[in-house]
């Protein structure tokens, strides 16, 4: 073996063992200390992000459902959560769950198609439940309560928003229900 290759071996060997010895760093995607970064890639800069979205056990999104749980992220914009046809961004019920019934009071309503949604993301129970709601807070007894839920179930059939035989149970729902009714005190 000539001289040469002995030096080019000896210096390979050098440099293969100096290689080693230099412990190699881990590669740092984001430094979470940077208030400008966005190391969980929700947008958010770290300095302003309340909540890490890589956090399996945190729920970003408030809906109740952990991070590493929830198959929507009910802040996406463009995302349809409810599953109603309309995205989060443009519905205004974003909690639709499709079949809950009306209930008016103490009385759950057996009205047929209210499940339907309408262009707010809001299914026609719920949009009932709402101009509902505002007949309960005005009504001062259940006479006052039942004839507001007429007139709202009469203008909703005009606009062709609920059928004939819907008011027609919606109105009798409204007269069954505990709504304004005074409560009697217990015979003793």
């Amino acid at each position: 073996m000539s001289i040469n290759k002995l030096v080019v071996l000896i210096a390979a060997l050098m440099l293969a063992s100096f290689v080693r010895s230099v412990p190699v760093s881990a590669q740092i995607v984001c430094d979470p200390t940077d208030p400008a970064a966005d190391c969980d890639g929700d947008g958010i800069p770290n300095g302003l992000d309340t909540c890490d979205n890589l956090d399996p056990l945190a729920d970003c999104d408030g809906d109740g459902i952990a991070n590493g749980l929830d198959p929507c992220d009910d802040l996406d914009p463009a995302a349809d959560c409810d599953n109603d046809g309309v995205a989060n961004a443009d519905d205004e019920c974003p909690d639709t769950v499709a079949g809950t019934p009306l209930v008016i009071g103490d009385t759950t309503c057996e009205v047929s198609g209210l499940d339907t949604v309408l262009p707010s993301g809001c299914s026609l129970s719920e949009a009932l439940a709402e101009e509902i709601l505002a007949c309960v807070e005005g009504a001062k007894n259940h006479g006052k309560f039942v004839s507001c839920v007429a007139k709202t179930t009469n203008a909703l059939k005009k606009a062709k928003v609920i059928s004939g035989s819907q008011k027609g149970q919606i109105q009798s729902c409204a007269a069954q229900s505990n709504v304004g009714q005074k409560t009697k005190p217990p015979k003793h």
